[in-house]
């Protein structure tokens, strides 16, 4: 009965980024499929890890807003001299450090993205355990949900 309902609310949180066309429009669709995938597992995992309904919308909505973000600026990348653009973008969202190892192209460019999120994901996980074990928390949870 639990997963179930977990499946339900998590169908119900999710339709944001499935039903938005524009999520993906400009993309190729093999960029579109990498792309959505991780917004969604992203997503489902804030489903399962935030537990006030209030916080989860807000968490939902600011992650959408941050994949519509990403999206321009896998767009821009692709069109010829917007390159320029996408990088102030990539500074805008904080994103920076994926010019680092320059991306040839979009699929490479929202790999390193990947990439760079999840480091910061693991740092703040790291964070929040060192916090926790000072005071004897368990931090399990806590490594399932960054």
């Amino acid at each position: 009965m639990p997963g179930e309902v977990l499946m339900l609310i998590s169908r119900v949180q999710l339709a944001g980024f499935l039903d938005d066309e524009f999520m993906t429009e400009g993309l190729s669709e093999d960029v579109a499929k990498v792309f959505i995938t991780w917004l969604i597992e992203r997503a489902e995992r804030l489903v399962v890890c935030e537990k006030n309904p209030v916080l989860l919308k807000l968490k939902l909505q600011r992650w959408a807003t941050k994949g519509r973000a990403i999206r321009k600026i896998l767009v821009l990348w692709e069109i010829d001299g917007q390159r320029a653009n996408s990088h102030q973008l990539l500074a805008a969202e904080d994103l920076h450090e994926v010019l680092e190892e320059y991306p040839d192209d979009c699929m490479s460019l929202l790999l390193r993205m990947i990439k760079v999120i999840a480091k910061r994901d693991r740092g703040t996980v790291h964070s929040v355990e060192a916090f926790g074990e000072g005071l004897g928390g368990e931090t399990s949870q806590n490594r399932k949900c960054a």
